[in-house]
């Protein structure tokens, strides 16, 4: 679980990096919101201060955030808080499926690059946490076979030294 967190906590700043070297730089208060760019910087800046909140609250206060994202049909907010580290798989798989719709609305926007980072983390996110699921499973199912083997190994044991003793009385 601990390599999991480490592989998110990387892959996250691997994004950051990615958002400097792909997008232009993000400053507070760039733009207005036009027909070819809805969203402006200022709003990914505000997105980015509320996911930062939502990560250091308290369970109530995460569910009011969450909540109001969704009533003020905020789909783009609405998806970055369901992704935010320590949320359950299926949180992680309703936001990269919003992601998907919503990353290339505007190919050109900073906003589009950005989803299309966090989409891609997303999904390198839950294709690791796939593949930790399917490991723990085998290991479930080694674990039987060795269980079994064990067992087998001690009943065969016991038999020898049955076998043994009765020997030695004969």
């Amino acid at each position: 679980m601990r390599h999991l967190f480490i592989c998110i906590f990387m892959s996250l700043m691997a994004g950051c990096q990615l958002i400097e070297s792909v997008g232009t730089p993000l400053t507070s208060g760039q733009g207005t919101p036009t027909e070819a760019c809805p969203v402006t910087d200022s709003d990914i800046i505000e997105w980015l201060k509320l996911e930062h909140r939502y990560i250091s609250s308290t369970l109530e206060s995460k569910q009011q955030l969450l909540i109001d994202a969704e009533k003020r049909q905020q789909k783009i907010l609405h998806a970055l808080l369901l992704s935010a580290p320590g949320q359950s798989f299926e949180q992680l798989d309703r936001a990269y499926g919003i992601l998907i719709q919503l990353q290339d609305a505007h190919p050109d926007c900073s906003y589009s690059h950005y989803l299309n980072v966090r989409t891609r983390q997303l999904r390198l996110q839950l294709d690791l946490q796939r593949r930790h699921d399917a490991l723990a499973v085998q290991t479930d199912e080694l674990q039987r076979q060795v269980d079994a083997l064990t067992d087998q190994v001690d009943a065969l044991t016991d038999l020898e030294r049955q076998i043994t003793r009765q020997r030695e009385e004969h």
